[in-house]
């Protein structure tokens, strides 16, 4: 049991290994911690929890170190804004202040609550979403750091949580068009491309909320600040897939450089280089080539794909060494992907052998899938309407994104049992800067997937579906 003594600092340094269910004792109250919900390292930790009456609540740890108090002063400044509106936000029921030690903030827990998500009836809860937005910003507040998982929704409706980062847009009691429509715009970002069409399309119910007139150059407008939020959100995220974070595990040193999904890496166990070579000894080979490997193992207690970047020699050795490993590039891509909304296997970590800043041999491990090439799916079929969907949207979006895959041949397209395919093998996959660009690979993409079919009909079939892809969605 963790007592009224205990150091808040150190639930939060060993939230990681903690063992759940366990008790706290604050302010003389017995809590029984049930669940943890949210972890920045060594500056906050939120948990699920239940009261001696068996109420479930929400304890919010803040470290004592500057960045903790200052989260902490935050959250409360944010509770004491977001009162003056009518926005629905959990009640808070008790305040811990052990600035030394740390400090917690204790809310009611929101019942048969989950993250805000727009993959069921997508047209209701954008409406719902709008319509908080424009609450918030009628009351002249904003969210900073507004993203789906700071939304909950349950069948009473939204509500807004981690309030640390509420904030006033200035003395006036209403916010300026400008200022909601750039705060509208960084939450709109934060949703798959697919879903922007319907987004933009529900966009007059917020403005008429706000009493405001929507017109075509309205649209234009917004999506420009749309597309610049867009930017600015891709561009954090790709630098938390190389640095130590909530998100990433992170660790560059003289021999050996990684970077892994932070659970994952957690529980695979890998130390050194040596490790990861072991796998190849039992695992089982899914492609043998000069210059890559392939193999299907076990680690973290789950089936992976490990792919080891072979040296075919000094030449090669030498024109490579200098520049990011393709492992490197496939765990970005593969981030990329997943970022975006497309496809792909999970990527799950990347490692090089290094010296100094030389770089040798480099792996990447992705989660496994049972699923066969496309190639082999349909050698007696024709795809389903919903294969066809999936395949036309993944060329649609990478167009949209100025991406490349630079080897798009229908091996490196997985369909599985039940028609879900997935885009892998992105060594060479590239984010163009520019249109023109950004099309020539497209072009490339298609032309190289087409070559790929001896069925004059099949050929045929795909050839009309990319044409849909040409124009930018």
């Amino acid at each position: 049991m963790l007592n009224e003594k205990t150091s808040i600092d150190s639930v939060i340094a060993q939230a990681e290994h903690c063992h759940y269910p366990h008790e706290i004792i604050l302010n003389k109250k017995h809590f029984q911690c049930t669940d943890s919900l949210r972890l920045l390292a060594n500056r906050r930790l939120v948990v699920k929890a239940r009261d001696n009456d068996g109420n479930q609540v929400v304890i919010k740890y803040f470290a004592s170190n500057k960045k903790g108090q200052k989260d902490f002063k935050r959250e409360q400044q944010g509770i004491a804004l977001i009162q003056k509106s009518d926005v629905r936000v959990p009640e808070l029921l008790d305040t811990v202040k052990k600035t030394a030690t740390g400090s917690a903030l204790i809310f009611d827990y929101i019942p048969e609550s989950q993250a805000f998500s727009l993959k069921d009836r997508p047209e209701k809860h954008i409406s719902m979403l709008y319509e908080l937005m424009s609450r918030l910003h009628s009351a002249g507040m904003y969210q900073d750091d507004i993203h789906p998982d700071n939304i909950l929704m349950n069948p009473q409706g939204l509500t807004l949580i981690d309030l640390g980062t509420v904030g006033a847009f200035s003395d006036d009691s209403v916010a300026s068009k400008e200022d909601s429509l750039d705060n509208l715009a960084k939450l709109v970002a934060q949703f798959e491309v697919e879903y922007r069409p319907l987004l933009l399309e529900s966009l007059p119910s917020y403005f008429g909320s706000r009493g405001w007139v929507f017109t075509a150059s309205d649209r234009v407008e917004f999506e420009q600040r749309l597309q610049q939020a867009w930017y600015t959100r891709k561009k954090q995220f790709l630098k938390k897939c190389f640095r130590d974070c909530t998100m990433t595990f992170y660790l560059q040193r003289f021999d050996w450089q990684v970077a892994a999904k932070r659970e994952f890496w957690q529980q695979a166990n890998i130390e050194s280089i040596t490790d990861i070579e072991k796998q190849f000894a039992g695992g089982k080979v899914l492609k043998s080539g000069n210059t890559a490997t392939v193999i299907k193992t076990q680690l973290a207690g789950r089936d992976v794909v490990i792919k080891r970047y072979n040296i075919k020699s000094l030449w090669h050795f030498l024109s490579r060494c200098w520049r990011s490993s393709r492992a490197a590039n496939s765990w970005l891509s593969a981030n990329l992907l997943e970022f975006i909304g497309i496809s792909t296997a999970k990527p799950l970590a990347f490692i090089e052998h290094r010296f100094g800043p030389i770089r040798r041999t480099a792996y990447f491990i992705s989660e496994y899938r049972a699923a066969d090439e496309m190639l082999v799916s349909y050698e007696d079929r024709m795809p389903t309407e919903s294969e066809t969907q999936q395949i036309q949207q993944i060329f649609s979006q990478l167009r949209q994104m100025n991406i490349g895959h630079g080897d798009m041949k229908a091996q490196n397209l997985l369909v599985d049992e039940q028609g879900f395919i997935m885009l892998i093998d992105l060594d060479a996959m590239r984010e163009y800067s520019n249109d023109k660009k950004g099309a020539i690979a497209h072009f490339r993409d298609k032309k190289r997937f087409l070559k790929n079919w001896s069925n004059p009909e099949l050929e045929a079939y795909f050839r009309v579906m990319l044409q849909r892809t040409d124009r930018k969605l």
